[in-house]
């Protein structure tokens, strides 16, 4: 197997630094906006304050909202569906170590043919179908 995988990061963190978000120079015009399926990225109002950042600079974007704690395959092939689905060309990963796992997985299988043990050597978790 070959291929080529160019998957550039840029973290925000930080009291505050939501706010600098629209700021950014945006990859795309649609974000897929990761989060768990726990409740404080809504309740504490992260996600509201994302999605106007987002819309601030002309970004629309979905919410897949799936994530839980050692994200498993199923999730990732899930995301990376519902991210062609609805056409996002970017991901914005609202959460802690789970949810920027998953998305970097989502990102890579959401531009790839085939299942994400394809691309990774070994693991755990749910096995390939």
């Amino acid at each position: 197997m070959s291929f080529e995988m160019y998957v550039p990061t840029r973290i925000i963190f930080g009291p505050g630094q939501l706010n600098n978000l629209g700021k950014q120079k945006m990859p795309g015009r649609k974000a897929l906006i990761v989060i768990s399926g726990g409740k404080s990225a809504r309740s504490g109002g992260f996600l509201t304050q994302t999605m106007e950042q987002l819309h601030s600079c002309g970004i629309e974007a979905a919410v897949f909202d799936k994530v839980r704690a050692n994200p498993l395959r199923s999730t990732v092939m899930d995301g990376s569906a519902f991210a062609r689905r609805e056409n996002c060309d970017f991901i914005v990963a609202l959460g802690g170590g789970s949810v920027m796992d998953a998305s970097k997985a989502i990102a890579a299988m959401a531009t790839n043919e085939g299942d994400i043990w394809d691309y990774i050597g070994g693991g755990t978790g749910e096995e390939k179908n």
